[in-house]
């Protein structure tokens, strides 16, 4: 069975491709939306034809083109072999990286492309960088992003969460080597009308993620316009003054079984979470968590958490705010401030995070926040008192926007 699924998926990626390099009036929303939340610089690149058309005609970044593209004589072994043309040394980063920034120099189109860039905030952590180390450490965290995902869905490297974040697939089947093949040639066709050095690589690497199901990251998208659209109508008519906090934000704590939709812990979390919403401190409860216990979990943990709230405490739909993306505490975090500045949730009040008392000591520690710093690369969030063994105060930090491909079912 898992065979006939794999070869189907196969077929399905390569007419799908084939049907793009004709038109791109279809193109694969999944892609896409991938693309844009794990290489947004890549998206806006692309939607810019006068940068297009200088990293196109420019004769150095196009031997990366050529060698990625150029046929060759002898069958790859393995997946491996397959993806080694399109995988970025530390050389081609560096050398990639400097082209880049001598390319900028004094160039109109680059300096609106960077502003555009820092307007977005999806590379915050990097904000206080100049033009130059700004664009050489985008350039950098997007080619390291790009290995991370060819090396793990392509050739099956153990990703650092290896029992969540790992390949659909056996890697080491021939089934398998034929896929990643056909993926490889689709690629390059899909990025022959433009031809830019990085799109072969790029375009794999969206093809695997696609290919093993791991769309996690834009399942549910558009949130807004989805399972959280009555919240946001509802945020737009809230006095926030009117509450001591901004929003009470629910940890999850996913099952370990394919039976059960919630865990004891995820059901414990919403009792302690109700005891504050009942209590008025917030106007919102925002669950949080994705498809992550156990490995392939059918069952997404925020959206469980919301029916909880809505079946059985009869929470009103429009006071409740799912973030279904999150895979780790730091991510909770994280994602959640995300929400709260795009629906308009206001980060200068104070917001609370609930979950049972070991998960919430952990929250407070500095463990945390060294686990923070190791992972995202920043404090996605501050903590402040504590109010009970469930329960801190928080405020979130901007810079949370920042993107991690190197997580990119959660980046």
């Amino acid at each position: 069975m898992k065979k006939l699924i794999l070869f189907s998926l196969v077929v399905g990626c390569a007419l799908i491709s084939r049907a793009q390099t004709i038109t791109q009036d279809y193109p694969n929303r999944t892609k896409q939306r991938l693309q844009a939340k794990n290489f947004y610089l890549f998206s806006a690149v692309e939607n810019d034809k006068e940068i297009v058309n200088l990293l196109k005609t420019d004769k150095q970044l196009k031997t990366y083109w050529d060698t990625m593209t150029m046929s060759s004589e002898s069958l790859p072994k393995n997946p491996r072999e397959i993806i080694a043309p399109f995988l970025w040394s530390r050389s081609d980063i560096e050398a990639v990286g400097k082209r880049l920034v001598k390319l900028s120099k004094g160039n109109a189109h680059f300096k609106e492309l960077l502003q555009k860039l820092r307007n977005s905030k999806q590379y915050a952590n990097f904000e206080d960088a100049s033009d130059d180390e700004y664009l050489y450490k985008i350039w950098e965290q997007c080619a390291k992003g790009l290995d991370t995902v060819l090396e793990v869905y392509g050739a099956g490297k153990m990703p650092f969460y290896r029992n969540i974040d790992s390949i659909s697939f056996d890697a080491k089947s021939k089934r398998y080597h034929y896929a990643v093949s056909t993926l490889k040639t689709e690629a390059i066709e899909d990025a022959q009308e433009t031809q830019l050095f990085f799109q072969p690589s790029l375009n794999l690497a969206l093809n695997l993620l696609y290919a093993n199901h791991k769309d996690e990251a834009v399942r549910y998208d558009p949130l807004d316009k989805k399972e959280n659209a009555e919240a946001i109508r509802a945020i737009k008519t809230t006095d926030f003054k009117a509450f001591p906090y901004a929003s009470i934000v629910v940890l999850g704590g996913g099952p370990e079984n394919y039976r059960d939709k919630l865990s004891i812990a995820g059901k414990i979390n919403l009792q302690l979470a109700m005891r504050e919403y009942r209590a008025q401190k917030a106007p919102f409860i925002i669950v949080s968590g994705g498809h992550v216990h156990p490995y392939m979990t059918p069952y997404y943990e925020a959206v469980e958490m919301k029916q909880e709230l809505i079946v059985e405490y009869g929470v009103p739909e429009e006071n409740i705010i799912i973030e279904p993306y999150t895979r780790h505490t730091t991510t909770n975090m994280r994602n959640a401030t995300r929400l709260m500045v795009d629906y308009g949730i206001p980060l200068d009040q104070k917001s609370l995070v609930v979950t049972n008392p070991l998960h919430s000591d952990y929250t407070g520690s500095e463990n945390f926040k060294k686990r923070c710093k190791n992972e995202l690369g920043y404090q996605p969030v501050n903590i402040h008192a504590r109010l009970s063994p469930t329960t801190l105060e928080f405020t979130g930090n901007i810079v949370s926007f920042h993107q991690n491909p190197n997580q990119p079912l959660d980046p």
